[in-house]
């Protein structure tokens, strides 16, 4: 697969206190979607996520797993695809050339050690000019409640 060179550039990526700091109301319903799968103090499985259950938050989600340590996209939205640039399902996270990949990277790293999601902003401008800005939410789920074995992520993107 090529990777285009012209992947939108981006910057300015920050992370917010919780969800409580979250505009987004796809970001807010994901969030309460998943805290309804968790079982008290444990995290929800992947086989608890149901897509069927999300239809209208489908182009705005990624699953991802975790191999041998790397993240690996196993699906990609097709909003999230088409703010990309192109389809990185399939793809570990450290072969790709996003411009905050290290921030993303940090980031899973974090979640994997604690067990708790993240919420955030970014921004970006296209080649073309255009600029776009993201809310995300990167939310945990376990095989055994506690390991963190995948992600669902959603991106909340606004074309400005």
């Amino acid at each position: 697969m090529r990777v285009p060179d012209s992947s939108p550039v981006r910057y300015d990526p920050r992370r917010y206190g919780s969800i409580d700091d979250v505009r987004s109301e796809r970001i807010r319903w994901a969030h309460d979607y998943w805290s309804g799968k968790r079982g008290g103090d444990t995290l929800p499985s992947r086989t608890e996520i149901d897509p069927v259950e999300m239809p209208r938050l489908l182009p705005y989600l990624m699953l991802i797993e975790v191999i041998d340590g790397r993240i690996r996209y196993r699906l990609a939205g097709t909003q999230v695809v088409a703010n990309a640039g192109f389809d990185f399902t399939g793809r570990f996270l450290d072969e790709l050339k996003f411009p905050n990949r290290d921030f993303y990277l940090t980031c899973y790293g974090e979640i994997r050690e604690n067990g708790a999601p993240i919420f955030g902003l970014d921004h970006w401008t296209y080649p073309d000019g255009r600029s776009g800005v993201s809310e995300f939410a990167m939310l945990p789920l376990s095989g055994d409640g506690k390991t963190v074995t995948h992600f669902l992520t959603i991106e909340d993107t606004a074309e400005r």
